[in-house]
């Protein structure tokens, strides 16, 4: 079932309307008045989708193998309590939706129990068949003694692999190499800990890299992510947008992209006519780009260029007063309104409307000699806006644009996409007024 978390999100779905089904029953068992099992059939559709949009934003389906019985119960408790406070909310909103208050009660307390029951059943499951950690520990020798009990007291989740001291540190190379471990937990009294975690992270893609966080890093914002019976360890490339994210952004990527196409269709058909009056060549250029995990596409642009721009040169960045762009060009490229066609790659699922840049195969070559850290731009849709679009400028260096980026993909929330959208606006209009 954690293959498939559709599956459990259904029985849910099921479980919540035969639950509040069972309640009428019970409670009018001598019979249903109208209006209040009409309530019920006019609206179950809402009260199963808010209960869904709980479960899937509380993490119920995310199947996180640090989840306990006790953190599963909690996740259902503030699920469940949101959904029955939604629920008299439209009880006291409208005349359409009169639930009784004892059914509202009773179901709310058998609802916990139930969905407490089977999600804790399905996280056990879950986790004895979740593969083990393979772990090495880099410490000095009190450290790793330490951290070496919690992990030996805790056989069904860790195989430790060994305990190797910083002078030893090609064997945890080797053994990272060999494919022999799958977590490591970095101690806080290794130098340079966190240069270590990012060659590691950096040159192994599979590895799962820990580490115990100082003090100065725990100030300035550093949570842990996890922790070895006592001892708290911090994920070094966690934050990478949360499951549940994924298909909140897809579902706005979408929405907003067909309203801004149907809405801004006479406008970008006027460009269109004005392109193909102003110079000789096609509407739109194509171009390749590097999107997630790697994977090349077609970014769509309105033309600014005279056809052929790049015949003489090759592929090259533009310059502020470049020959080659045409005369509509200009102004489109002032007011970014060369790039709206990008919207039909956003819906396409090419590009997200906020992300990183995506640059061309030659550029990112070239980057990731220079900036190891490039490769986890990859990790994400690339956007036609970001921060790195709203705070830097076209010449801004390609490792402060990184750094931008990568404040993005670790920091993300979905509040994040709607406050960079409305920058763009702003920084838009702020650079032509």
């Amino acid at each position: 079932m954690y293959k498939r978390p559709w599956l459990l999100a259904l029985i849910d779905a099921v479980l919540l309307n035969a639950c509040i089904l069972g309640v009428f029953s019970v409670r009018f068992i001598h019979g249903m008045p109208d209006r209040n099992i009409s309530a019920y059939q006019n609206n179950w559709f809402y009260i199963t989708a808010i209960f869904a949009c709980l479960f899937y934003f509380n993490g119920l389906y995310d199947f996180d193998e640090d989840d306990d019985g006790v953190s599963i119960l909690f996740k259902v408790f503030s699920s469940v309590s949101f959904g029955t406070i939604s629920i008299m909310a439209l009880t006291f909103l409208s005349r359409n939706f009169e639930f009784p208050r004892t059914v509202i009660i009773i179901s709310y307390f058998l609802l916990n129990i139930m969905y407490a029951v089977l999600h804790i059943v399905v996280q056990r499951r879950f986790r004895v068949v979740c593969p083990s950690r393979h772990i090495m520990i880099l410490g000095g020798d009190a450290r790793c003694a330490h951290i070496e009990k919690m992990v030996l007291e805790n056989p069904q989740r860790y195989t430790l692999e060994g305990c190797v001291n910083p002078e030893q540190i090609e064997l945890l190379y080797e053994a990272a190499g060999e494919g022999r471990i799958n977590f490591v937990a970095i101690m806080d009294d290794v130098e340079d800990a966190q240069e270590i975690a990012f060659r590691l992270d950096v040159e192994y893609p599979g590895l799962r890299v820990y580490f115990v966080p100082r003090v100065e890093e725990i100030m300035i914002g550093t949570r842990h992510d996890t922790v070895i019976g006592d001892v708290p360890l911090v994920a070094f490339a966690s934050g990478i947008f949360l499951k549940r994210y994924f298909l909140l952004k897809r579902l706005t990527d979408i929405v907003i992209s067909v309203i801004g196409l149907l809405a801004l269709s006479p406008f970008l058909l006027l460009i269109a006519v004005g392109i193909k009056l102003t110079s000789k060549g096609p509407v739109f250029y194509s171009q390749d780009r590097v999107g997630r995990d790697g994977k090349l596409f077609d970014i769509l642009k309105f033309r600014t260029m005279v056809k052929g721009a790049e015949e003489p040169t090759g592929p090259m960045l533009s310059s502020d007063h470049d020959p080659r762009v045409t005369l509509i060009g200009k102004p489109l490229r002032r007011f970014k309104l060369d790039e709206m066609p990008q919207l039909i790659n956003v819906i396409k699922g090419d590009m997200s409307l906020v992300g990183p840049r995506p640059e061309r195969p030659e550029f990112v070559e070239k980057f990731e000699q220079s900036l190891p850290a490039y490769v986890y731009r990859k990790k994400v849709l690339p956007g036609m806006t970001g921060i790195a679009q709203v705070c830097g400028r076209y010449e801004t260096d390609p490792s402060l644009k990184l750094k931008y980026d990568l404040i993005y993909i670790y920091n993300y929330n979905p509040w994040m996409d709607f406050a960079l959208i409305y920058q763009t606006f702003q920084y838009i209009l702020r650079s032509n007024i």
